[in-house]
């Protein structure tokens, strides 16, 4: 198994279970309303764990209740609408210390990030673990691209130098997890990042 896979897994496990911090969690529910492999994964790891919860007897020996199909409905109305609906790239952009155009979100620990056509982000290091949603456009490092609705996994340690591909803005989504930030620029620490592609 790579580390890309158990990666991929352990977060959409955490997401069924509930106990992602909101930017993480709210990385997940986009990933989830972009991509068919996140709405198939979510539904399917809910149904398991509904299951779980069914054959599981309380202390008080009373039967826990059947869950229906009415409890894995996913409501996308309109809680998505300011990363979905809206023009993104006509929003007041401010470029971060680093060059990377950025702005902040009502949820903590995450940001929403630019990348124009051809530009490039300087090549960095994790200090912390962050995930990342692809809203719109598509970028690539190196280790592969990433299209509108794919996951990207930083761990501590991880270096990697993205770069907007193709001939649209590419926009994302950054769930940041509390800790150091970055470690490093242009090389000097770091082996990798790892991704989840929408394969379906």
């Amino acid at each position: 198994m790579s580390f890309h896979d158990s990666a991929y897994s352990a977060f959409m496990l955490d997401y069924a279970a509930g106990v992602l911090a909101p930017a993480e969690r709210l990385v997940a529910d986009l990933h989830r309303v972009l991509s068919r492999v996140g709405a198939k994964n979510a539904l399917l790891l809910e149904s398991m764990g509904g299951a779980i919860l069914e054959g599981v007897v309380p202390a008080d020996g009373t039967p826990p209740p059947r869950l229906g199909p009415q409890d894995h409905v996913f409501e996308t109305s309109t809680r998505f609408d300011r990363y979905l609906k809206r023009d993104l790239v006509a929003l007041k952009w401010r470029k971060s210390i680093f060059g990377v155009k950025t702005l902040p979100t009502d949820v903590p620990m995450a940001s929403l990030l630019r990348l124009d056509p051809g530009e490039r982000a300087p090549g960095h290091c994790h200090g912390r673990r962050d995930v990342t949603v692809v809203l719109q456009g598509s970028y690539a490092d190196e280790f592969g691209v990433y299209e509108r609705g794919d996951l990207a996994f930083a761990e501590p340690g991880m270096r990697h130098e993205p770069r907007a591909v193709g001939g649209e803005i590419c926009v994302c989504l950054l769930a940041e997890e509390a800790g150091r930030p970055l470690l490093g620029f242009f090389g000097l620490f770091g082996v990798g990042i790892k991704r989840q592609k929408d394969a379906a």
